[in-house]
Formats: structure tokens, sequence, C-alpha cells
């Protein structure tokens, strides 16, 4: 079943707005269509409701008025005017409320909350769940008051009845009901009782009834059977008379009757109850009394039933609630265990992957040494490259330079060269970085032969130069190899004389790719090595480091500060000038859950601020935070030398 908003209005801007507003409101959970005239909704009214739809809610414009509460397809539904003031629902008694169509989204989605609640209540509460999230419960809850305050109010007049009926006797009820039962033996000459055993049932639900039943002596129970068991009802409010209502309104017998102890009972016919009414007046008195006392009972039951109700349903609301946060929190837990592991994964190929690499770079490395020294010598063996020979240690020996320097040199070799800037440029390149250099070099060659001479030792520098990037590269991968071996290590067992800056450095060669943008500063400070598990800190580092970046979108300067504290403990402080963590989000920092942005997992990030925190807690340590606009710090203190090694 479909439910559906329907609404009637001119076709402007501001209908349009109010259209798109409810359809945003209702988050899919109601159709909203608006039509121009008021006879277009009407016809469709009745066309979805004959399919078998729903229609809470018809909103119509003043234009539109004659709108008719007749109608048979709106006679359930909540009728709201898109009126302007002072048009009211007691101006326009065919609508339920009164809203201006070019009213605030506010206003809109309070008065559609309202009225979708007060359909809901008074016609569908089976709807209750399905739309809880659009309903106004406090509407709700003062239905649900006003409701129990009826029940309690019907126990009061007929309290009241019951004193009138009786007058002034105010009989038990003992007495009262004994007082009817002579006044049956004495009309009707003594009727026979019947006798019941335990166990034995007096009526069947879904019997004809052909009369009542007078309890004289015993007990009975209530009940009816749902689903092959027996639903018993509250014993005490079952009175001494069965099947009255079920004979006044000729229906079948609703619960069934059995005797709980020896039962003795007196069955009354239909005119048996006339006979006795007509014969004597006292008998209606009691009747009626009785009637009402056992009404009462059950009224004040069903008051009583209420308020247990809404008591349990309370109960049940916080029970659910908390069942909700528990799986919450094991959906959390889980996901996190599942990250762990791919992140244990991820370290044993990491680790793998790094001996395999390791062998092949050490072998590239000592290659180039031996490669520059061969080609070195037989380089100057041969006449004619022994000025490339000359060149070549020149160029692998050279350092990098600035971005000035580098200016300032190509520009001095231009003017030596009479403004010769390829060649400068590839004299350069090849090593060159004084024109004294390079003058010493071609005093080696004639200088009827200097434009070969130049040739020769741009060639003989760019071969040094490709052995030196060569060499530089391969250092540099030897670099990150050693590195990811050590942060994918599996450490069992603590390590003693760990330098903590050395750990911090490993984690910032495997991060140089994402430090790029950032401006790194470092001042370490004098501390001493320690024992710990050097994997397990490299994994804090690497969450600290990775979320002051992208804290700061990978632009900005991220300081790592290392220095004893007050208390003996190494403190290891990184912080960063990004926008700092929201105050509402400061006390849940540590929570046990698992997130990751954008959907996946990033290097380093399947940890987290809680397991860091276990990390370092593992370590007999700790770690806080402080954070504002513009800076966030972090401080780990950890202990020289932990208690308890494990």
């Amino acid at each position: 079943m479909k439910r559906h908003i329907l609404c009637a209005g001119p076709d402007d801007e501001t209908f349009s707005r109010f259209i798109s507003i409810l359809t945003r409101a209702t988050n899919g959970l109601l159709e909203v269509s608006g039509y121009a005239r008021l006879e277009e909704l009407l016809e469709s009214a009745a066309t979805l409701l004959k399919a078998g739809d729903d229609i809470p809610l018809v909103f119509f414009h003043d234009e539109t008025l004659e709108i008719p509460r007749r109608s048979p397809s709106l006679a359930a539904t909540r009728l709201v005017l898109l009126g302007m003031p002072p048009s009211t629902p007691d101006e326009n008694p065919d609508c339920d409320c009164v809203l201006d169509s070019a009213a605030d989204e506010v206003l809109i989605r309070s008065v559609l909350c309202e009225q979708l609640t007060l359909r809901v209540v008074t016609h569908s509460p089976h709807l209750m769940e399905e739309l809880h999230s659009l309903m106004d419960f406090k509407i709700v809850a003062s239905k649900l008051i006003s409701a129990r305050e009826n029940i309690l109010r019907l126990s009061a007049p007929f309290e009241s009845l019951e004193d009138s009926v009786l007058g002034a006797s105010k009989l038990p009820d003992d007495e009262l009901e004994n007082a009817m039962i002579a006044d049956i033996d004495l009309h009707l000459q003594y009727p026979p009782r019947t006798r019941f055993n335990p166990g034995d049932t007096i009526v069947r639900e879904g019997d004809a009834a052909t009369g009542i039943w007078v309890i004289l002596e015993g007990h009975v129970q209530l009940y009816r059977t749902v689903d092959g068991e027996d639903l018993i009802f509250h014993s005490e409010t079952t009175g001494r008379i069965v099947g009255l209502m079920a004979l006044y309104r000729q229906n079948p017998i609703f619960f069934s009757c059995r005797a709980m102890t020896p039962v003795v009972a007196l069955h009354l016919s239909h005119g048996d109850i006339r006979k006795t009414l007509h014969n004597s007046p006292e008998f209606a008195t009691h009747l009626i009394g009785v009637i009402i006392r056992s009404m009462a009972r059950r009224n004040r039951r069903a008051a009583h039933l209420l308020v247990t109700i809404r008591t349990l349903n309370h109960q049940l609301a916080e029970q659910r609630d908390e069942l909700e946060l528990t799986l919450n929190n094991l959906r959390a837990a889980q996901e996190k265990l599942i990250e762990s592991e791919k992140m244990s994964t991820l370290g044993t190929l990491a680790a793998g992957m790094a001996h395999e690499l390791n062998n092949p770079v050490a072998a590239i490395l000592r290659a180039t040494d031996f490669l520059g020294g061969d080609l070195r010598s037989l380089m100057a063996e041969i006449p004619d490259l022994s000025l490339a020979a000359a060149a070549l240690p020149m160029a692998m020996e050279r350092e990098p330079l600035s971005t000035r320097e580098e200016r300032e040199i190509k520009s001095a070799l231009t003017d030596y060269l009479q403004g010769d800037r390829a060649r400068a440029a590839g004299l350069f390149s090849a090593g060159i970085r004084d024109v004294a250099d390079l003058e010493k070099l071609l005093t080696l060659q004639p200088q009827s032969e200097r434009s070969l001479a130049l040739s020769r030792i741009e060639r003989g520098g760019q071969i040094g130069a490709a052995l030196r990037n060569l060499g530089t590269c391969s250092r540099r991968i030897s670099n990150l190899v050693r590195s990811l071996k050590i942060y994918a290590r599996d450490d069992q067992e603590w390590q003693t004389g760990v330098d903590l800056h050395q750990t911090l450095e490993d984690v910032l060669i495997l991060l140089a790719n994402q430090l790029r943008g950032i401006d790194l500063q470092k001042e370490y400070g004098d501390i001493p090595l320690c024992t710990c598990l050097p994997s397990q800190l490299e994994q804090v580092w690497t969450n600290l480091l990775i979320n002051a970046v992208q804290a700061m979108d990978g632009k900005g300067t991220i300081m790592i500060r290392t220095a004893m504290q007050d208390h003996g403990m190494i403190g290891v402080t990184i912080e960063d000038h990004g926008p700092g963590i929201p105050a509402e989000v400061q006390p849940r920092l540590f929570e046990n859950r698992f997130t990751t942005r954008t959907g996946r997992v990033e290097f380093g990030l399947g940890l987290g601020l809680p397991i860091s925190k276990t990390l370092i807690a593992n370590h007999g340590g700790r770690i806080s935070f402080q954070s504002r606009p513009g800076l966030t710090r972090f401080l780990v203190e950890l202990p020289i030398q932990p208690n308890t090694q494990s």
C-alpha cells in the first residue's frame, strides 16, 4: 500500500516551492503530488483509494475552498487550507488547519508532522512504526495520556451510578450478590444448580449465548485460545455473572470459562431473567448493582493495564535503544577486527616483499660502485677518453645545489662559453660547478681541440652523473626496504637500547611521499635509549602523522619534538597547524570504534587513535592532546623501562 499527500493550488513559484519542501520532508515515506485544479485532485484521490492506497493529508489553496468534507474519498483525510491570515479553521469548517503556502520550511515541516501525527493517532495507529520518523511524539504522548485519563474518569461515573442504584444500603459485594440470588430463588421457585469439577468447561468461546451463568460457589477462569494456546485473563475481575454481554448483544460467547475449584452455578435463560425482572423491582436493583460493580472492577483493571503497558513500552524502548547501541558497537568491533586482520596481512606481505627486494638492491649498489671504478680505469687507459675519465669522478661526487646556486653557476658557465647556454647546461648536468674546474680539465687537451674537449668533458660527466643518480636511487630504495622491514616486523619480544629518534626517522622515510607538501620541522632533544616494541610505536607515529597531514589537506607545518618530561618519562610531541578538532568530537576521540576515510583503508590508518592509545598503554605510557583552531598537539609519554613486559 502506498501513502500519498495531495496538494491543490495555482501552478506558480510559491506553490512549486511548497511541493518541493513537502517532498524533502517526507523523505520518500509518502508520495507528494500537486494539482492545479481541485477536480483533478478529487479524481486522483478516488482512483488511489480504489487501488487500496492511503491518503493521510490534503493541502488545498483558498482559491479551491469549495473542497467538500462530504466527499467520501476524503472522509478520513486531514485537510490543510493554504490561505492567508486571517483565515482560520473556524472560518473554514471544511479544513483542519490553515497554513500560509509561503511559510518558511521549518513551519511547513512542523505542520506536516502535526497533521500527519493526528491522522495516524485517530485513524491509523498501526502506521506508527512505519512513519515514526515523521511523527510528533509530543502529540502521541498527549493523546495517550488523555486516553488514560478518560479511562480513569469512567470509573467514577460507574461508582456513582452504583451508589445511586444501591441507595443508602451500601451492601458489600457478597451481600449484594446473595440478595440477587435470593430474588432468583424466590421468583423462579429455587431453580436447579449445576456442579462442575476443577478443569470443567462451563461455557466455550464461539458457542451461541443461551443465557447467563451465576457462580454461586467456587472460582472460575476466563480465557481465549490463541494459536493453540490458552490466553488467561485476570481472574479477580471475572465477577459472579458469566455470559451477560454475549446474551445482551446476541453474539457468540467471546470468552471460555472453566472451573478452577469445585463450582456450583445457576443457569438463567433470557426468559428467566425477564420473568424475574418483571416480578421483582429489587432484582433489577440488585442485578444492576452486581453488573456495575463488575464493570467498575474491569474498568479499573483496564486502567491499571494501560499504565502497565505504558511502563512496559517505556522499558522496551530503553532496552531497544540499549540493544541498538550494543549492536552498533559489535558492528564497529567486527569492522575493526576485519581491518586489523587486513593490516596484519599487509604487514606480512610487506615484510616478505622487503626481504625479496633487499638482495637485488644490495647487488645494484655494489655494481654501481664497481662500475664507476672500472669505467674510470678503462677510460684512463684510452688517450682519447682521458679527459672524459677526469670529468667522470667530478660528476659522481657532486652534491645537489639550491635553485639560486644552480642559476649562478649556469650563468657563469654561459659567460665563459660566450653565450652558449645549451653547452653550459650540459656541462652543469655533467657535474661542472666552477669555471676554474672547467679550465683545469681543458688544459689536458690542446687548444685546437677545444670543442672536442668540451664534448668529451660533457659526456664523461654525464656518465658520472648517471652513476651518481643510480647510486643515490639505490641507496634510497635500500633505506626504504630497511625501514619497511622494521615497520612490518611482528615484535614478539621487547627490545632494549631502542633509539626512539630512529623509529621516527623510519616512519618519515615511509611517509616521504605524503609529506612532500609539508614543512616538516624536528626538535630532537637529549633522550635516553629505551625498552619497547619498536614496530608498535612506529604504528603510533604513522597514525598521528597521517592524521596531521589529512587535517591540513597535505599543506602546512608539522613539528616533531622529543624531550624528557618532569616525571622522568620520554615525551614525543607531534603537532600540526590545521583547523583543530571540533569541541563536540574531542570527548569521544579515543572511543573504541573504527572508521576509514572515503570508504577505503589507507596505509597506516588501520589502527586509529583508540588502538594507538592501547599500544601506548601496553608500554606503560599515556597519550593526551590539546586542540584549538590553528593548532593540534598530541603528546605521547613513554617510560624508559616499562614495569611490565609481555
